[in-house]
């Protein structure tokens, strides 16, 4: 007979809660900021050195007169059912326990598949906030496809040492620290199979996670991702599937293998693309920032940890995706990261003027004619303060080790956990790299192009589809019997 848990297994209700005397030290900080002088430069070359003065400025004025932590928090508690365990590593020397802080909420519906959703750096837990409903009671999307009626046991930890989860004190703990204590926490919740979805660095977890345990991650589902090309040695089928394909320019169905013109257009097309990107780090989330921050993170943590408009400042950078012209509110030039019901208002905030309703059938979304999602004000302030609340340090050693893991040539093996991929596209414009890249390290069960539709959150800014994706994806799996689920 199994024994009872320990008490420090338990699963035990959690509720945020920021201490008083945290808030107003965190105001007298605001208070106190010296922005730095910058170069008069012209609406499209604002961005080139970093986040400009005429969009932080007035978010800081916001974090002070017009932000209000305690309604976020409460909007959160409300309705995110969340959770603390321990979880004891094993493979760390010593061993460590941590807490974890997690969201989980279980479908009513006899079908549901357990599904872990991985946060990406630098964001939280708070990415399911939109999609939470969706996954869990599914309504009916008649003649979508198959997978519609598909429900979910949604999981949604925090990273350790983001959100409300302690910090690793290991040096070495990122992504396979990540994957060995999310593992433990489905299989705690007694998910002893589950499919997964992440982005980003999330993306990350998701694969060592189909590495490392694909007797318990059996499928796994991302948005956007970049793969490594195809090389001989690592893989010749797959190498020589993109030489024929770069050949016929995918002109040829038979002869495309999966690729499509635009990834092929020249032979270095996907290669300058893929440079361009880490070059200039134009893509929300790209890897430019979040490699230069890992390279030296305790440097960087001494003014990120002392300065909540410096942590601003370095987010903003990451997740900004265009370059919008300024709309005025007032005196002052207001963030491109409005919403429009945000910019219309003059002093009185408007609590939640961007909630989406997850639970109904057709999700809100911002950006369904092709322009980038429109973040607000509060919703920019949530996502700093879910960083500044624990301290940015551990995140930024976190992302350190993540790049070393991902070096590991252990990470490039090749997995046969059937992976889904959706892409959420700007109009004209294609993948960093060419999905199909991805062949020679996942096999890829499923593919979605939104083109015009573009999302590097899509939890976030187009909660919608992804609910759709994901339904049709794993769905999809088990009616074809590509996945098969224990009777929990």
């Amino acid at each position: 007979m199994a024994s009872a848990p320990h008490d420090d297994e338990a699963m035990t209700t959690y509720s945020m809660h920021v201490s008083a005397k945290y808030l107003e030290l965190t105001k007298k900080k605001l208070e106190l900021t010296r922005l730095p002088r910058e170069l008069e430069l012209p609406d499209e070359k604002r961005w080139e050195q970093g986040t400009p003065k005429s969009v932080l400025e007035p978010l800081l004025d916001f974090w002070l007169d017009g932000y209000d932590w305690r309604a976020s928090e409460a909007r959160f508690n409300a309705t995110l059912p969340q959770y603390r365990t321990t979880i004891t590593t094993r493979s760390s020397t010593p061993t460590q326990s941590l807490r974890i802080h997690l969201v989980h909420k279980r479908s009513k519906h006899t079908n549901a598949i357990p599904m872990l959703l991985c946060h990406t750096w630098p964001s939280s837990f708070i990415e399911v906030q939109r999609v939470i409903d969706a996954l869990t009671d599914p309504q009916s999307v008649a003649g979508y496809a198959s997978g519609e009626q598909q429900a979910f046991h949604v999981v949604a930890p925090s990273i350790p040492g983001f959100g409300f989860s302690d910090a690793s004190t290991c040096h070495d703990f990122g992504l396979n620290g990540t994957a060995e204590v999310f593992d433990a926490l489905m299989v705690r919740l007694g998910y002893g199979r589950y499919v997964a979805h992440g982005t980003g660095w999330g993306f990350g977890i998701c694969r060592v996670l189909a590495l490392q345990y694909p007797q318990h991650c059996i499928a796994v589902h991302t948005a956007n991702p970049a793969f490594n090309e195809p090389t001989y040695n690592r893989g010749p089928i797959h190498y020589l599937k993109y030489s024929v394909a770069k050949l016929t320019q995918a002109k040829t169905p038979w002869l495309s293998f999966g690729y499509v013109p635009s990834e092929v257009q020249t032979p270095d097309t996907s290669k300058d693309t893929a440079a361009k990107t880490k070059m200039y780090g134009g893509e929300a989330l790209g890897p430019t920032l979040p490699r230069l921050y890992s390279l030296r993170p305790q440097t960087l943590a001494f003014s990120l940890c002392d300065s909540p408009v410096g942590l601003l400042a370095a987010l903003l950078d990451v997740i900004h995706t265009r370059n919008v012209p300024p709309r005025p509110l007032s005196q002052r030039s207001r963030s491109p990261f409005l919403s429009p019901v945000e910019l219309g208002m003059q002093d009185e905030q408007e609590d939640g003027d961007d909630e989406i309703p997850v639970g109904s059938r057709a999700i809100n979304s911002h950006n369904g004619d092709g322009r980038c999602y429109m973040w607000s004000p509060t919703e920019v302030l949530n996502f700093t303060m879910l960083q500044w609340l624990p301290g940015p340090e551990a995140a930024l050693r976190w992302l350190r080790r993540a790049h070393m893991d991902t070096a590991s040539p252990s990470y490039q093996r090749y997995t046969s956990v059937p992976l889904g991929i959706s892409t959420f596209l700007a109009p004209n414009s294609s993948t960093a790299t060419p999905l199909m890249w991805g062949a020679s390290s996942w096999d890829i069960s499923w593919v979605k192009r939104h083109n015009g539709r573009p999302a590097t959150l899509p939890g976030f800014e187009a909660p919608d589809a992804l609910v759709l994706d994901l339904r049709e994806c794993f769905g999809g799996m088990v009616a074809r019997g590509r996945i098969q689920l224990a009777v929990l």
